[in-house]
Formats: structure tokens, C-alpha cells, sequence
């Protein structure tokens, strides 16, 4: 549509976007489009703004950089022309292409106006003035009209994904091991499917998992057996863990915290699943120095005087000799030799520990009551969603003291919550590291020579604990008499330490 001769001779800029590859006019076409409809009008056709794939509704997550480009070019001078933006007139392809939010448009549709830039919509054939009233009506009445539109939307995306995961549909991108199949017809996501040629690692990364291997020994053995990630590059042990913790590769789809059977085979077998999930996931997990604890029993020995965990070290003019089982604040120390021999022993002489897990009735003892599987998961998943608000709210602040207060009532009431669920895991649950050394007919001694030691580390905390022999606390030596032995230095508490000592810590 050609405007009247008063309008030519002007220079015009284009705003393109495109949020949906699939269903949106393509940034080519708009181009063309405005292209034509300045030629007819006989403008200047500038260099475009544009922004690639990117919503501009109250839902969007991603910036909109050229469309903030444009808002600070039209607001760096006195007019359209003589500002960054050195135009008389903003090209659009429809309305909703600037702004889907009124707010953000009533804004910029001011800016157009103190700055007497014109808007030309090109689907409208159309050019708007902003200091005239009614043309102001009618991009305002767009606006309203585009946001209503986008709340629709959003709210029939939001309810159809949800609905999809109640069905177990599989969504988004398939993770590395599976891949996806679509209707021939439609092209629609069906399903997904084992890929055999990446499924391999993923296999022997829950397989070593299991059995107690860190994610940093994992890593290096990865790296030495050629594995490379979709990227092409070595897997880190941070993506060995987001991998372990999919709950795609047991067949399960996660939505918001809830967990249901999807409609794919998983390649994982899902007590696995859940078994490496619960050790990835405990509150006593920690890597010590990358991964690289050499020490078994340093997981399980506490300083009896302060109740914090021991480390292996030398004291005083011991250097050069044996080494320590050490308190970090120095409250006490004993040779580790003679707490090795006495905890754990040889073949020949087992220790306190080893004989413990040769009981024939260890696994009575240990063992939780059989279950419904389905109760571990909906308690696991209860969990996982009590602690991410609890973090949440753990690193929120109020503005006021009545809203301190609140929080903080919040906060505890939430970790009393958290705690309760973790006792009811532990109830329900047993580590599968202790599976792997007391099934029955299993020599413990093999077991626990072929184990690496951070599956040793996690066994040591099962025993040495209220739930085992106890929590295992040295004591302070005694001052005069002769030198006591390990046995008589170690305390074996299976309850809570007397009141006006601090408790251990849990991990």
C-alpha cells in the first residue's frame, strides 16, 4: 500500500523477530516483506534489528538484545533521526512483534513518541503515528490483545506438558544413550529407545556407582578407556553426576517434582536407578580433596572430646614416624596402626568390624523391613523437593523483622520436615554399598580387599554408627599410668553422647 507523497523521502529501520522456528513467518519473509513496503513508499531502507528465536511475552526467560539495542538507540538523542536509531520510521511485521507485555508497550510506544518516530506495520499495510490519539488506541488495543494471547498459550503449553508427564510422554531433548522416535506422519515426538552406540557408558557409570566408586575415579577411568560426551569431549565428574541422577535412563519421567512410569524402556534397571540416586544424594556425602580420601576409617572416627570427625596426620614430634589418628583442633590422637589392627584386623585376627559384618545374622540386623518400592520413591522424591525449598529459603532475607521471623519459623519448621523424611528413607532403605559385602555366601574379607575405598569409606559409615557398633569416639589418653591400648581408647556409643558434649557431626 503506497502512502501519500508527504510520507516519502523518509528513512525507515526494521525490528524482526522470531520466536518459534516452527510456527512464527520466517525472518527472511518478514524481511521481504518490509522491504517491499518501503520501496512502495519510497523510504530508506536502514540496517534491521533483529532478535533470533526469542519470545517477547511475560514468559520469556532470555533477554531480547537488538530489541534493547533499539530501545537505547532511540533514546540516545533528541529525535528518531539524529539519536542511534537515525530513523523516521520503526518497520514491524505485526504488533505483537515488538511487545507482547502492555506495559513494556505503552512504554516504548511513549519513547516513539517524544522521539516522533513513526510505526509501520506491515501486515497492517498501515503506518501509526504515536502522537495521534487514535492510532495510540489501536496499538494499545494490539497490545492487550497479544498478551492475552500469550497468557492462552501459555497456559494451554504449561497444562498440555503436564498432562503429558501424568501420561509418561517422553519431552524435550533425549539424553545421552537414548534416542527419539517420532510418528512418521506428524513428526511428532513418539517415544524414545536405547541407543546402543552411546548407551554403554551410561550403563557402566550407575554399574560402577553401585558398587562405590567415586565420581572422580569414574572420571579417570573414563578417560582412560576413550569415552567421549555428545561435545566430543571427556566426561567431568559434574556431568557424570547430572547423567547419574536422570530419571529417564530408568524409564521414569520427572515433572515438578513428581515422578512417573514412562512410556520407554529404561536402560538402566530402576532399584539401580533409585540405589545410585540415594547415594549421590545423602546428606553425609562429601568429597574430600576431589575425591582422592585414602583413609577408610576416617569416616567413621570422631574426637570424643569435641565430636568433630578425625583426620590421619602426625603430632608434634612424631614427624618422620607413624602417623595419627588426629582431632583437627588437637584434642586427642592415637596410632593408627593400633586402630587399624583393633577395627579392622587381618584375615587371620579379624577386627571389631570385620567380625561384625561376618555375623551370619548381619544381614537380619541391617537390612531394612521389605517395602513397596513405590513408597521409596514418592519418599525420595518428597525429599528431593523439601530440601531444593529448603535451600531456597535458607538463602532468602526479609526486609523487616516481623518477615526475619517468619522466615526463620519457616526454616525450622522445613528442616524438622526434612529430617523426618531422611529417617524415613533410612528406614526404608539400606545402602547398596553394604549389599555388595554382607549378601550371604559372600566372603567378607574378598570383598572388602577388592572394594575401592570410597566404597570402603561408605561401608565404615554404616557400621561405625548407632545402626551398626556405634558411633566410634577416641578418648582422651589418661595423663599418668601405662600407655592404653586402642581398644581401651575407642568408645563405641550406640546413643547420643552425654548431655554438655557436642554431638558429632552427621557426615
Amino acid at each position: 500500500m503506497k502512502l501519500n507523497p508527504t510520507t516519502q523521502q523518509l528513512i525507515a529501520r526494521e525490528y524482526r523477530r522470531l520466536s518459534d522456528a516452527k510456527g512464527g513467518t520466517s525472518l527472511d519473509r518478514q524481511g521481504a516483506g518490509n522491504a517491499v513496503a518501503a520501496a512502495e513508499n519510497g523510504w530508506t531502507l536502514g540496517e534491521p534489528y533483529i532478535d533470533d528465536g526469542l519470545s517477547a511475552s511475560r514468559y520469556a526467560r532470555k533477554r531480547r538484545d537488538d530489541f534493547e539495542n533499539l530501545i537505547a538507540d532511540l533514546s540516545s538523542g533528541p529525535t528518531g533521526r539524529t539519536s542511534g536509531f537515525g530513523a523516521d520510521v520503526l518497520m514491524l511485521w505485526e504488533s505483537s512483534r515488538g511487545s507482547r507485555k502492555v506495559g513494556e508497550w505503552v512504554s516504548f510506544i511513549e519513547l516513539c513518541e517524544a522521539k516522533q518516530v513513526l510505526i509501520w506495520v506491515t501486515t497492517h499495510e498501515r503506518l501509526y503515528d504515536p502522537r495521534n490519539g487514535r492510532d495510540r488506541k489501536s496499538l494499545l488495543e494490539d497490545a492487550v490483545d497479544s498478551e492475552y494471547e500469550s497468557y492462552k498459550t501459555h497456559v494451554r503449553v504449561t497444562g498440555t506438558t503436564a498432562y503429558e508427564a501424568r501420561k509418561g510422554r517422553p519431552h524435550g531433548k533425549a539424553p545421552d544413550g537414548l534416542m527419539p522416535v517420532y510418528d512418521p506422519r506428524t513428526g511428532v515426538l513418539v517415544t524414545w529407545v536405547e541407543d546402543p552406540e552411546r548407551s554403554g557408558p551410561v550403563k557402566e557409570l550407575f554399574e560402577l556407582l553401585e558398587k562405590g566408586h567415586s565420581l572422580a575415579a569414574i572420571e579417570g577411568r573414563f578417560l582412560e578407556a576413550g569415552y567421549l560426551n555428545r561435545s566430543g569431549r571427556p566426561y567431568s565428574r559434574e556431568h557424570l553426576r547430572i547423567m547419574a541422577l536422570r530419571y529417564a535412563y530408568a524409564g521414569l519421567r520427572e515433572h515438578r517434582g513428581e515422578i512417573y512410569e514412562g512410556v520407554w524402556d529404561g536402560i538402566v534397571p530402576v532399584r539401580r536407578f533409585w540405589n545410585v540416586n540415594r547415594i549421590l544424594t545423602a546428606p553425609a556425602r562429601k568429597t574430600t580433596r576431589g575425591g582422592r580420601a585414602r583413609h577408610e576409617l576416617t569416616a567413621g572416627l570422631w574426637c570424643g572430646v569435641c565430636g568433630r570427625g578425625c583426620t590421619v596426620g602426625l603430632v608434634g614430634r612424631q614427624r618422620g614416624r607413624a602417623p595419627v589418628y588426629k582431632c583437627p583442633d588437637g584434642c586427642v590422637s592415637v596410632q593408627k596402626r593400633d586402630v587399624d589392627e583393633f577395627v579392622i584386623g587381618t584375615r587371620e585376627e579379624p577386627g571389631a568390624m570385620m567380625a561384625y559384618l561376618a555375623r551370619a545374622d548381619l544381614y537380619r540386623l541391617l537390612a531394612a523391613p521389605d517395602v513397596d518400592e513405590a513408597e521409596v520413591r514418592e519418599v525420595q522424591a518428597q525429599l528431593a523437593r523439601e530440601r531444593a525449598e529448603l535451600e531456597k529459603m535458607e538463602k532468602a532475607s526479609g526486609r523487616t523483622l516481623a518477615e526475619v521471623e517468619v522466615l526463620a519459623r519457616s526454616v525450622e519448621t522445613m528442616r524438622a520436615e526434612v529430617k523426618r523424611l531422611e529417617e524415613r528413607e533410612r528406614e526404608l532403605t539400606l545402602p547398596p554399598v553394604v549389599l555388595k559385602f554382607i549378601q550371604p555366601g559372600l566372603n567378607v574379607w574378598e570383598s572388602w580387599e577388592a572394594a575401592p575405598v570410597s566404597a570402603r569409606r561408605e561401608l565404615v559409615r554404616i557400621v561405625l554408627s548407632e545402626r551398626g557398633l556405634g558411633r566410634v569416639f577416641v578418648t582422651k589418653a589418661e595423663p599418668r599410668g601405662p600407655r592404653q591400648t586402642a581398644d581401651e581408647r575407642l568408645d563405641f556409643r550406640r546413643y547420643p553422647a552425654p548431655a554438655g558434649r557436642r554431638q558429632a557431626n552427621a557426615g
